[in-house]
C-alpha cells in the first residue's frame, strides 16, 4: 500500500506586496528588524533614557520605514527608474 501524495509544500516566503520594489525581499525585511533590535539594545546599554515604551517603538518604526526609503532613493537613477543590480 502506498502513501497518498501530499500536495506541494507551501511557498517559502509570501508573494511580494503590491508597490514593493524587487529588491525588498522577506529576508531583507527581517534583516532590518534584526538590525533595529540590535542597534536599539546596543545604544540602550550606554544611554538608559532610550529604554522606554515610547522611544522603542519609534526607533523600530524609524528603521522599518526610513531604511527602505533611503535604500530605494539611493538605488533609483535620476530619471526615476530603478538601477540594475
Amino acid at each position: 500500500m502506498s502513501s497518498p501524495e501530499l500536495p506541494g509544500s507551501p511557498p517559502v516566503s509570501p508573494p511580494p506586496r503590491r508597490g514593493d520594489p524587487a529588491w525588498f525581499t522577506r529576508r531583507w525585511e527581517l534583516g532590518i528588524y534584526f538590525a533595529a533590535g540590535v542597534s536599539y539594545v546596543a545604544l540602550g546599554m550606554f544611554h538608559k533614557w532610550l529604554l522606554n515604551w515610547v522611544i522603542g517603538p519609534l526607533w523600530l518604526l524609524a528603521w522599518v520605514w526610513l531604511v527602505p526609503y533611503v535604500v530605494d532613493r539611493l538605488r533609483r537613477s535620476p530619471d526615476g527608474r530603478e538601477r540594475a543590480s
